[in-house]
């Protein structure tokens, strides 16, 4: 079944209706409204508990080894304790980078996959929406959610150590850096991950071995945490603003190749 010719104009009317569909698909789908559910809950419940732990324990009179772990010369100057929490939560907010990291791609791997298997995409590709449109649309619904799951683990993490963390604790987690990090280089790197995810599924049918390629992005974000709890490197703003304008760049070449391997005369006839 061919294709009807593609209209070169970028309707935004489309890719509104794109979006709609893959959210009320996502609502449909338990197992990733589950994912959705228990990743941020566990990635936060494990950073709250794990400071509360260290400074109940440290007020207890029990040794917690801080003196074992490199402190960065930007830590020296507060108390050891403090600076060992703070240099640990500077590895953890890498963990709540996996939100947007790992979620896109799970959500893009069925949405590919699993309209392939319902055998509703091939009516989709023979309606007007343009490949740009399809793919944008797709890669958009698939990122807002877990961007939005982030934004809030954020928020409730500060939240949380505001209760029960020591006042510079929540200074530095609280700092520019951070919110730099999680309102502009996590949509980013979830937009690059659906892309990713989008590509793969496009020519493969199993939906696992296409969530498989978060490893891609989730080795990089464990391989920077250790390096920064290793205290090699501090993180500041204009490292997160250079890495966001890589990632931007990024992006935009990954786009334009997801569009040209997303083949809309022959996507179907690779799977059947």
């Amino acid at each position: 079944m061919k294709a009807r010719i593609i209209p070169h104009t970028f309707d935004w009317r489309r890719v509104r209706a794109v979006i709609e569909k893959e959210w009320a698909e996502i609502r449909r789908n338990k197992a990733i409204l589950w994912m959705m559910a228990l990743v941020p809950v566990m990635l936060v419940g494990m950073i709250l508990g794990t400071d509360y732990f260290i400074a109940l324990a440290a007020a207890q009179g029990r040794d917690m080894d801080e003196d074992e772990l490199p402190i960065p010369e930007e830590l020296r100057h507060l108390p050891r304790l403090e600076a060992f929490i703070i240099q640990m939560n500077e590895q953890y907010m890498f963990y709540l980078l996996l939100i947007p990291t790992t979620l896109p791609v799970y959500i893009a791997a069925h949405s590919i996959i699993g309209e392939k298997e319902t055998r509703t995409l091939e009516p989709l590709l023979a309606t007007p929406i343009s490949t740009w449109e399809l793919l944008f649309g797709k890669s958009v619904a698939a990122t807002v959610p877990p961007v939005l799951l982030t934004w809030l683990s954020f928020a409730v993490l500060l939240a949380g150590l505001k209760l029960i963390a020591p006042p510079a604790v929540f200074a530095y987690s609280a700092r520019g850096v951070w919110i730099v990090g999680m309102l502009l280089f996590s949509p980013l790197l979830a937009f690059l991950s659906v892309l990713v995810g989008v590509m793969v599924s496009s020519r493969i049918n199993d939906p696992r071995a296409a969530q498989q390629i978060a490893g891609i992005f989730v080795l990089p974000l464990i391989g920077i945490s250790l390096v920064v709890l290793a205290g090699l490197i501090f993180i500041n703003v204009p490292m997160m603003l250079s890495a966001a304008g890589v990632m931007v760049i990024v992006d935009g070449v990954i786009l334009y190749f997801a569009v040209k391997l997303f083949q809309r005369e022959t996507i179907l006839t690779r799977w059947k």
